[in-house]
């Protein structure tokens, strides 16, 4: 059986790159051929573009805007690790229905795909070029919105309607999604969750640091993440290496721009704590067993990182502001047990797609 997946996949998101590695390792654990759909769409390859501005609101447009230049310089080390995953040849949207005789089954997701403010409502996210239904269902979908229009409900429920399954990966987008479509929606972990942590340390790039270190993963201005990274390095004796480099405040340390998701995972899992504000720098953490902090930085897509918190009992981890004690220890026994059974749920949600 030939799967195809459609997400982010031209990003250099960190994020957007592990979740479909985990994904496709999923998959083909399962006994299937995955094989993400190089989809290059135009909107969200260009966040310059002016089209942004109207959709997004200058906040957003200019959050998005200094994302892709963050992103810019990783771009070698992101293609580095992409060799660990299959892709189809690049498509434009209209080739799109020339796919339809090369895969048994489609699945749309992880990460934003559902949020049409990202996507600039290209149906090719929800799937809209596949002519049999049956053979679609979203996996670990994300919405990234607190409710969706009249008229965006209809575009959602036309091109949802006849899905497998509707999955996705935060619980607060299931009420809205059951308004939009008129169907069950299924909340499943996300993609990086279906692998162990030993599968991660396989394509894990070891860090040059030989210091003992504090990691810091910032995506968003935060001076309670630094000033919490610095009171833990100052009292136990460490360095800091932060990716991409310190937001919100200035700090003293290493900063690497160029890291690719490798070494992403690498800095994470030889840390002795991690700060970050990341739902996927959280979710590795949590997964390598780490002593870490995490802050929701925007509510509306933090809901994830706060789910997650609720479901391993982590909800402490969680920053405060002007935070300085960090030595609460965390029972990982009890957590590994919960993501164990966590993934075997997912893992048979995902079997059932196929």
């Amino acid at each position: 059986m030939k799967v195809g997946i459609v997400t982010f996949q031209e990003t250099n998101n960190y994020g957007a790159i592990l979740q479909n590695y985990g994904l496709q390792q999923a998959i083909r654990q399962l006994g299937a051929e995955p094989e993400t759909i190089d989809y290059r769409s135009r909107y969200i390859g260009r966040p310059y573009g002016l089209a942004h501005l109207k959709n997004k609101g200058l906040g957003a447009y200019l959050f998005g805007v200094a994302g892709y230049l963050v992103y810019a310089p990783r771009a070698f080390k992101s293609k580095h690790f992409r060799r660990h995953m299959t892709y189809s040849p690049k498509v434009k949207r209209e080739d799109l229905a020339a796919l339809n005789d090369r895969y048994d089954r489609f699945i749309t997701g992880s990460d934003q795909v559902f949020n049409h403010k990202l996507t600039g409502m290209d149906g090719t996210y929800m799937l809209d070029f596949v002519t049999d239904k049956s053979k679609c269902s979203s996996y670990a979908a994300s919405l990234g919105l607190a409710s969706l229009d009249p008229e965006a409900q209809e575009i959602y429920r036309k091109n949802l309607a006849g899905f497998r399954y509707v999955t996705v990966r935060e619980q607060t987008a299931v009420p809205v999604l059951e308004e939009a479509i008129g169907r069950e929606v299924t909340v499943v972990s996300d993609p990086s969750l279906l692998l162990t942590r030993d599968e991660w340390a396989q394509v894990a790039v070891e860090p040059t640091v030989k210091d003992r270190y504090v990691f810091v993963y910032e995506l968003a201005m935060s001076k309670d993440v630094v000033a919490l990274a610095q009171t833990i390095a100052k009292k136990e004796g460490l360095k800091i290496v932060f990716a991409p480099f310190p937001m919100g405040k200035l700090a003293a340390g290493r900063y690497d721009v160029l890291a690719g998701a490798g070494e992403i995972l690498g800095y994470i899992k030889n840390a002795e704590y991690v700060v970050t504000d990341s739902f996927h720098g959280t979710v590795f953490s949590i997964l390598f067993n780490k002593r870490f902090f995490t802050r929701v930085a925007d509510e509306k897509i933090g809901s994830r990182i706060r789910d997650l918190l609720a479901k391993c009992g982590l909800e402490d981890r969680l920053i405060k502001a002007g935070q300085t004690d960090y030595e609460q220890p965390i029972s990982y026994d009890a957590v590994n047990g919960i993501l164990a059974t966590y993934r075997e749920e997912s893992r048979a949600q995902l079997a059932k797609m196929l």
